[in-house]
């Protein structure tokens, strides 16, 4: 049972945190904004489960509505109408999430943009920007503060696993690895799938826990909102993990239009398939799209597990004012 001054020292840190983030941003000449929290279409990413609502409104036709899992969408339209450098840091909400130490439905997460700059340059503000919180907070021996290690997915499937080219694999020859190494799946499995099955049970816990690693270049079909790479297997697309601890998601966020339309389309057709709410195309993002500098570099990062990993916490809980045991 958390007390009082716990409670209030928590309310502290984290106010500490947002005001290191926020002075980190506006030296460098971002604009902080605020984006909607109800939306009609949240997400198409089929692995995700947005909470849905119907917006009353006396006299009128009701609308159904979602909470954001990400105010993604949001802030690509704000980037379509001209602006350039932009941040945001608020609660998000996802459904169907197991609750444990890592997981909750309703979180903060900090997202940001800068137009003109590409994953790689990301990386390095990234790091720039978790080294700088940590100073902040004083944790002089965290591991963040050491040297990151940069692997590609590629890399790291052909080191630990000794699958060579892992984005060029079939759909057959994901499923004899996996049978190959006794890990469950279904007929009904997709290539993304297959490919997380592998990567949850033998890549991610085994990243090592005193080390921050940088892991990039994702297949295609694991980065639905991201530029292709040249050799067009791959995507510019990246993770933070602090040890285990998956931080953020980053790309060099695409700008084709036509391209996304026939992402949204295949991710539409996904999520009927697994009997998922199928929500409309966001046609405004779509519209605005081509208007987006290429590059422009995204990212979206869990301060609530940034905090956790930071202060050495076992559960995420442990930096939330309310937990939800807490409430429900």
């Amino acid at each position: 049972m958390t007390t009082p001054n716990e409670k209030r020292e928590m309310a502290k840190v984290r106010m500490e945190a947002m005001s290191s983030i926020r002075s980190f941003f506006v030296e460098r000449g971002f604009l902080e904004v605020e984006t909607p929290l109800l939306v009609a279409s949240p997400d198409m990413d089929p692995s995700l489960t947005p909470f849905e609502t119907i917006i009353n409104r006396p006299g009128e036709k009701s609308l159904t509505a979602s909470l954001v899992t990400s105010p993604e969408y949001s802030m690509k339209k704000l980037l379509g109408s001209g602006f350039e450098k932009i941040f945001s840091i608020g609660p998000v909400f996802r459904d169907a999430e197991v609750w444990d130490a890592t997981h909750v439905s309703e979180f903060t997460m900090l997202e940001w943009y800068e137009a003109g700059i590409d994953y790689n340059s990301g990386m390095r503000q990234t790091e720039d920007l978790v080294k700088e919180i940590a100073r902040t907070l004083g944790v002089v021996d965290h591991i963040c503060l050491g040297t990151w290690k940069k692997i590609s997915v590629k890399e790291i499937f052909s080191e630990q696993l000794g699958i060579s080219n892992v984005g060029n694999l079939s759909v057959r020859s994901l499923k004899t690895e996996l049978e190959r190494r006794a890990i469950h799946f279904i007929d009904q499995d997709t290539w993304s799938d297959l490919f997380y099955r592998l990567f949850v049970t033998l890549i991610e816990p085994n990243l090592p826990d005193n080390q921050v690693t940088i892991l990039y270049d994702y297949p295609i079909h694991q980065a639905a909102l991201a530029r292709h790479c040249a050799d067009g297997v791959y995507a510019e697309r990246f993770e933070v993990y602090l040890g285990k601890l998956e931080l953020c998601n980053a790309f060099t966020e695409l700008t084709d239009s036509k391209e996304q339309r026939k992402r949204f389309i295949k991710e539409q057709q996904e999520r009927k398939r697994l009997g998922k709410t199928i929500f409309p195309v966001d046609e405004g993002l779509l519209r605005l799209l081509p208007s987006l500098q290429s590059p422009t570099f995204g990212n979206a990062l869990g301060f609530d597990r940034l905090l956790m990993s930071l202060l050495g916490k076992k559960s995420i809980n442990e930096v939330l004012l309310f937990p939800p045991d807490s409430i429900f």
